[in-house]
């Protein structure tokens, strides 16, 4: 059992990954350097950013993938953002052809999806509910949004693959 960082010869604060290869990388304010044994990474040591559409925190990012959680009130939707191959500019965010997993730790949420930006916005998409403890996946191909239908507020742990090699995705900048 890992009691702390440090304990690990990882500094405080530090992002632990791993690479393509299986090595353990430490990660301290972008850049990276070899860890020398796994350890965890603490909700204080997160970053966290907020959006219109909900507060991300990030636990892992690398070249592999991103990991983290997000936060969002009753009632709110999160902004259309695409998975295809090609970004053909209707959604608010496009990631790239990237595979996406989720754990809901509380709440409800509608997922929506489809190839059409103005159908998911004008709910006429296929949809289906995920409540506490559900686990779900976004293949490639597809643009989704997310409603939080609970009446309190919901969030779920998220993962998402990174985009193929040289490909460079549209976001939405945080608000703050």
């Amino acid at each position: 059992m890992l009691r702390n960082a440090s304990s690990c010869g990882i500094r405080q604060g530090a992002m632990v990954v791993t690479d393509k290869e299986g090595s353990m990388n430490e990660i301290w304010f972008g850049k990276t350097k070899k860890a020398k044994r796994p350890t965890a990474v603490r909700p204080k040591d997160m970053k966290t950013v907020v959006f219109d559409d909900g507060i991300a925190s990030s636990a892992i990012t690398n070249e592999v993938w991103d990991l983290g959680l997000y936060f969002m009130e009753a009632g709110m939707d999160t902004i259309v953002f695409s998975l295809e191959k090609t970004d053909d500019g209707t959604a608010e965010e496009w990631y790239g052809p990237s595979h996406e997993f989720y754990y809901v730790l509380s709440g409800e949420f509608r997922i929506s999806y489809d190839t059409s930006a103005e159908r998911l916005r004008k709910r006429k998409s296929r949809s289906f509910v995920v409540r506490e403890g559900d686990a779900f996946a976004f293949p490639p191909g597809w643009k989704y949004q997310v409603k939080c239908t609970s009446n309190y507020p919901g969030s779920f742990f998220w993962g998402k693959s990174a985009p193929p090699k040289g490909l460079k995705g549209r976001l939405v900048p945080p608000t703050r």
